[in-house]
């Protein structure tokens, strides 16, 4: 599964994407081929960031929204939605603990992204991403995060 976890501060950047390099992540994750579905974007979801996407999406009706990208993923089935049940289950050792507790609310999101597939993120605060880089392997892959589209190799990782 190609998924990717894209915090909020990206996200908001869909809606008036005059950069190509957003252009080009939105047309990547809307591209879909049901024979292929293992092949195409999925988005790494869970309920504390989709809050978020609500809660600055409010009165925005631009189609390239996150919230309507999200519908258009549910529909095709291209969410990997990570429950609250998981997420509350996911305990970081002790040593990683200590190294995020700067994180705040962001400590969730961090879970998501080390509960996702490919464990990669689209994460402009410098804070989470350096948490995300910094993190040990989690099931012999290392997470990764860049602040800017063209940076991460989302397409092939």
């Amino acid at each position: 599964m190609k998924d990717i976890f894209i915090d909020n501060n990206i996200a908001k950047n869909f809606t008036n994407p005059v950069d190509t390099n957003y252009q080009k992540l939105i047309s990547w994750l809307l591209h879909f081929e049901e024979s292929k579905i293992e092949c195409c974007a999925h988005l790494v979801l869970t309920n504390k960031i989709l809050q978020e996407y609500k809660n600055s999406n409010r009165n925005n009706f631009n189609s390239q929204n996150i919230i309507l990208i999200i519908g258009k993923l549910t529909e095709q089935r291209r969410l990997n939605f990570i429950e609250n049940k998981i997420l509350k289950k996911y305990k970081f050792p002790t040593n990683i603990e200590k190294k995020i507790c700067c994180l705040g609310k962001d400590k969730i999101h961090l879970k998501a992204i080390l509960l996702s597939h490919r464990k990669i993120a689209l994460i402009i605060d410098s804070k989470f991403r350096n948490a995300v880089n910094s993190h040990p392997k989690v099931n012999k892959i290392k997470p990764k995060a860049e602040s800017r589209p063209e940076d991460l190799d989302y397409e092939n990782l």
